[in-house]
């Protein structure tokens, strides 16, 4: 796996993603080179509903026009594990899932099998409220599974792609000349300044002048941008010497939490900094709040196994146990198992009941008493 063996492949590889993240038109040519390297046949970036309803396209190969994929979405059985899967953590079908049992799911019958499709590596690239992105290879029958060599080559570039993704969605601005790329980050509601060597702001928008007045978690100390604290201090000077990607978490008035993702800008870069030297981009914003999606949150507060969050989700979309034994590949015994501990953990007896409890989650109604009663 070159990314393993060389070490100057993975650094122009990582430097390759922080482009993408200020030229999203790159994304489509570096996914499919990253699809290349181990011989895959499909690719995509996007974000999808938990329903599987394709909601951004960020990058795609291997899918013509007339694909029916997204007919087949309400039926993918891997779905689920976005609800809940770590991020920068690969996902492979055929041992995170299983070849065999795959197999034997409606999906693949009637949409991955006739393709003569294998095995897919999926990471998690943001969950949103409503919503989380996925970076995904698929092989076909002719390259076999993919191996446990490829997904931890795979695993060295996926934070990256997660970072770069993420500044990419916050600046949603395509690489233009620096006034009307300045005039473009001035609109938006992500405080985005850009630094230099020194740690002297070369520019700021309107969200971080306003941050910056308040004085957290970032401050101004003359025209060298310092942070509110020792802590945060210790954080930008990381940033702004890391070469390529940074994130880290500081905190702010009355322990507030941001995220601090930060990209190495050089020469190349002079268009946006107005200035032919090395210079950092950071972007600041609060974390997302977690996914309101109702699963979800059963997930969490119930402390739910995947194989129960997958029975749950598809039981939120109203299939009855004996299709979803159909739609995940295991007997009708086994997805009545895994509903009597899903009755056990969230103290109920009935599938209605089940479903009403999962939903409840949601609702801005809900107490810290429904986390308090859980059943772990």
């Amino acid at each position: 796996m070159r990314l393993l063996d060389d070490q100057k492949y993975l650094s122009a590889t990582i430097g390759r993603i922080y482009d993408c993240a200020l030229r999203p038109e790159l994304w489509q040519n570096l996914v499919l080179d990253l699809q290349e390297l181990i011989g895959g046949c499909r690719s995509m970036i996007q974000v999808i509903s938990p329903g599987g309803q394709a909601l951004l396209v960020q990058s795609q190969h291997g899918l013509g026009p007339d694909d029916p994929a997204a007919q087949y979405s309400s039926i993918n059985p891997l779905l689920p594990y976005g609800l809940t899967w770590p991020f920068d953590k690969a996902f492979r079908a055929s041992s995170d899932f299983g070849t065999e049992r795959l197999r034997a799911t409606r999906y693949y019958k009637e949409y991955l099998g006739p393709r003569n499709l294998h095995d897919i590596v999926m990471f998690l690239v943001t969950r949103d409220v409503g919503a989380y992105g996925i970076w995904a290879i698929v092989t076909d029958d002719n390259r076999g599974g993919i191996t446990d060599q490829e997904a931890a080559g795979l695993e060295l570039i996926a934070p990256h792609i997660r970072r770069a993704i993420e500044i990419s969605t916050v600046l949603g601005v395509q690489r233009v000349a620096a006034d009307t790329y300045r005039t473009a980050l001035d609109q938006l509601g992500a405080a985005v300044m850009i630094i230099d060597a020194a740690g002297q702001t070369v520019f700021a928008n309107s969200a971080a002048d306003g941050l910056l007045e308040k004085g957290h978690p970032l401050r101004r100390s003359g025209s060298r941008l310092r942070g509110s604290n020792a802590a945060n201090d210790e954080v930008l000077r990381k940033a702004i010497a890391a070469n390529g990607g940074f994130e880290a978490l500081i905190t702010g008035e009355g322990d507030s939490e941001w995220l601090l993702f930060a990209i190495s800008l050089d020469d190349v870069d002079a268009d946006i900094t107005g200035r032919g030297a090395r210079s950092t981009l950071l972007v600041l914003r609060e974390p997302r709040a977690e996914s309101h999606n109702p699963v979800a949150i059963a997930a969490r507060v119930f402390g739910l196994t995947p194989a129960q969050v997958q029975v749950l989700a598809f039981l939120a979309q109203g299939h009855a146990p004996e299709v979803i034994a159909d739609l995940i590949g295991i007997s009708s015994t086994t997805v009545r198992s895994h509903l009597s501990e899903l009755f056990r953990r969230t103290g109920t007896g009935r599938q209605a009941d089940l479903l009403a409890r999962t939903l409840s989650l949601a609702s801005p109604l809900r107490g810290s008493t429904e986390v308090e009663g859980a059943s772990q």
